[in-house]
């Protein structure tokens, strides 16, 4: 055989999400859904992380008017959920699950998680 299957094989793995199984699982999206977020994801953010500062540049690109970036600030805060300061594509894609597909509770508790600003299980005027 050729080296031409090989080359070809390689070439549709980089456009799959690592632990692809575990992402159908977790989230609600199928797998042509998870490879064509993640091929979006990969475009914006080659790196297959994203900080803080370009998450708010993306955010203001989908939502432009008006100064988005204490809500984006918030909306990072509840995908980050390892809480390390950059995005992975599986908590980009987990939280965009509860947002687009997750249960009434589901959302409820992202939502909560989203204005419970300092973490101690409270939300606060401040």
């Amino acid at each position: 055989a050729d080296g031409g299957d090989a080359e070809l094989e390689l070439s549709t793995v980089r456009h799959q999400p690592e632990g692809l199984e575990q992402l159908l699982a977790q989230t609600k999206f199928t797998k042509k859904e998870l490879q064509s977020l993640y091929r979006g994801f990969k475009n914006e953010c080659p790196s297959g992380l994203v900080d803080e500062e370009t998450f708010k540049l993306i955010y203001s690109q989908f939502f432009p008017q008006g100064d988005a970036s204490t809500y984006a600030h918030f909306l990072f805060d509840a995908f980050d959920a390892d809480r390390n300061g950059a995005l992975c594509f599986q908590d980009f894609v987990v939280g965009l699950s509860v947002l687009l597909r997750g249960t009434v509770h589901q959302k409820l508790k992202w939502a909560f998680n989203l204005y419970d600003i300092n973490k101690d299980g409270y939300i606060t005027k401040e």
